[in-house]
């Protein structure tokens, strides 16, 4: 159904797919309803063809992690395409909220492959399993509070298993909100394909907004674990920098960034919902 993307070509693929329109809620469950009754070929190309810019906008957060971004477009359009044969619009929620997990977890497994990085304990393994069950039943990622409930083990267990399972997404991140502006405003009367994907001022605003927050409560932690977070995070001016690099640029263990950036998470936690409160 989709071709493979190459470098030379990806400029002239997203020209392509700024011609497909934003589905409605309706027009998407509609189509959603002839895929889950009769496997409809072209009820699935229609979903997918209108989801496509979904999959660049998430494929730009992985960049420099080892594969060029027609490489991350290539392995998040195979979970877009599989994203629409589990999705169940009885639900209630959009195809976007789902499929986004599909397509995250597509590219990270890509990314895995070239670094020949495989989930190893058994503990990560099950939390996988759980995870792709409540997205099937709830249309989101759970907890790290549900699922030590249901595996019956402590959150620090589930917390150091994650760094398995769960790639560097930005803190940020609100992209899963069910009626996200950005899915149902975004604009295509753009110069040139870089542009392609920008949201609408509304949406940037509010994003800048959240980033100001994060950042001013950053500033209630230690340097150390400031900058590991900026640095893990992809936050201010630092690009996105796995484990393994930040453990070569501060000249400390890869286990011991590790610890720091969970004992930080926990920190900002809490100062984020002191903030709210």
């Amino acid at each position: 159904m989709l071709k493979i993307i190459t470098d030379r070509g990806l400029r002239q693929y997203l020209e392509e797919i700024s011609r497909y329109a934003i589905l409605s809620k309706e027009e998407e469950f509609k189509l959603a309803k002839r895929i889950r009754k009769k496997y409809d070929e072209d009820a699935k190309e229609k979903m997918i063809c209108a989801n496509l810019r979904i999959v660049v906008f998430i494929a730009k957060k992985f960049q420099n992690q080892g594969l060029t971004l027609s490489e991350l477009v290539n392995a998040g359009n195979e979970g877009l395409i599989h994203s629409t044969s589990k999705f169940d619009e009885r639900k209630g929620y959009r195809f976007n909220t789902y499929s986004v997990w599909w397509i995250k977890r597509a590219i990270y497994d890509a990314i895995n492959a070239r670094r020949g990085i495989v989930p190893k304990s058994y503990l990560a393994k099950r939390m996988h399993v759980q995870t792709l069950k409540l997205i099937q039943k709830k249309g989101r990622e759970p907890t790290i509070e549900e699922l030590a409930k249901i595996l019956k083990v402590d959150e620090s267990a589930v917390s150091l298993a994650l760094g398995e399972l769960v790639p560097p997404y930005s803190l940020d991140e609100t992209f899963e909100d069910t009626e996200s502006p950005y899915i149902e405003s975004v604009r295509l009367d753009i110069e040139g394909a870089d542009n392609l994907l920008a949201p609408p001022p509304d949406v940037i605003f509010k994003k800048k907004n959240q980033k100001e927050k994060l950042l001013k409560a950053l500033k209630k932690l230690e340097p150390r674990e400031q900058e590991i977070l900026k640095r893990n995070f992809g936050l201010g001016d630092y690009d996105v920098h796995s484990l393994e690099e930040i453990s070569r640029i501060m000249n400390i263990t890869r286990e011991r960034v590790r610890q720091i950036k969970e004992n930080a998470l926990r920190k900002l936690k809490i100062v984020l919902s002191r903030r709210k409160s």
